[in-house]
C-alpha cells in the first residue's frame, strides 16, 4: 500500500494485492476490481477539483456511480466534473433529485451530454427506468449517477464506482457532526471496474496529477 500526502492536505492512498499478478488471464477483471484509489478532501473547493480531474477525456460510454452518505459532497464533485468537461466555470448544476436527471451539452461541433442522475426516488422496478433510457444514455453519454444502488443488474460493468463518506474524528460527538457537517473531511473511495477505468486511476495516482491539480 501507498500513501501520500500533498502539500493541499489531500491524502491519497492506493491498494492492490500484488500476489495475484501471477494469476491467470482469466482472473484480470476480479485483480480490476481489487485496486483503489482513496482520497481525503477537506474543502468544496477541493471537492470541485476532484470532480474536474475525473472529468478529463470522459467520452460518451462513461460511466461515475456517486454512493455513500448524504451531504458528502456528491453533487460538489458533480459540480467540478461539469464545469471541467463543458468548460463553463459559471454553469449552473444543482441535485438532480426531483427532476430525476439534468443534461449538459459538452462541445457545441459534436456535443456530448452528460447525464447527472438521481435515482432516490425509485423503488428498483424496471419500469422506472424507461424515462431515463438507460441503453443509450450508457452508450453514447457521460452520466453521474447518485443512488446506483437501485440500478441493481442495470449496473455497467465497466464503470468507476466512488463512494463519499463524511469524515468522523473519534474526539468528535454526535451533536458536533449535526451542527458542522460541512466542515468535515470527506473520505472517497474510487474503484475502477474494466481496463480504461483502471487505466486511468493508476495514471493519477502514479504520476501525481492530483498535486498539480488541486487549488491552493
Amino acid at each position: 500500500e501507498n500513501n501520500n500526502r500533498n502539500q493541499h492536505g489531500l491524502f491519497f492512498s492506493s491498494s492492490h494485492d500484488d500476489n495475484n499478478d501471477d494469476n491467470n488471464s482469466n482472473n484480470n477483471n476480479e485483480e480490476e476490481e481489487q485496486y483503489v484509489l482513496e482520497l481525503e478532501v477537506a474543502t468544496p473547493e477541493d471537492m470541485e477539483e476532484v470532480g474536474a480531474m475525473l472529468s478529463m477525456g470522459t467520452k460518451g460510454g462513461d460511466v461515475i456511480l456517486l454512493g455513500g452518505d448524504l451531504g458528502a459532497g456528491k453533487t460538489c464533485f458533480s459540480r467540478g466534473f461539469v464545469r471541467a468537461r463543458t468548460g463553463s466555470t459559471h454553469q449552473s448544476v444543482t441535485s438532480p433529485t426531483y427532476l430525476l436527471s439534468n443534461t449538459y451539452p459538452t462541445d457545441h461541433d459534436n456535443p456530448t451530454i452528460i447525464h447527472h442522475m438521481d435515482l432516490y426516488r425509485l423503488s428498483g422496478n424496471k419500469d422506472d427506468f424507461d424515462p431515463l433510457d438507460l441503453d443509450h444514455v450508457f452508450t453514447n453519454c457521460i452520466s453521474l449517477i447518485e443512488w446506483p444502488s437501485r440500478l441493481g443488474d442495470l449496473t455497467p460493468l465497466e464503470r468507476l464506482d466512488i463512494s463519499f463518506q463524511i469524515h468522523m474524528d473519534s474526539n468528535d460527538s454526535e451533536e458536533e457532526d449535526d451542527d458542522e457537517p460541512e466542515t468535515r473531511t470527506r473520505h472517497l473511495t474510487l474503484t475502477p471496474h474494466g481496463k480504461k477505468w483502471r487505466d486511468k486511476i493508476l495514471l493519477l495516482d502514479e504520476e501525481g496529477y492530483l498535486d498539480d491539480l488541486i487549488i491552493e
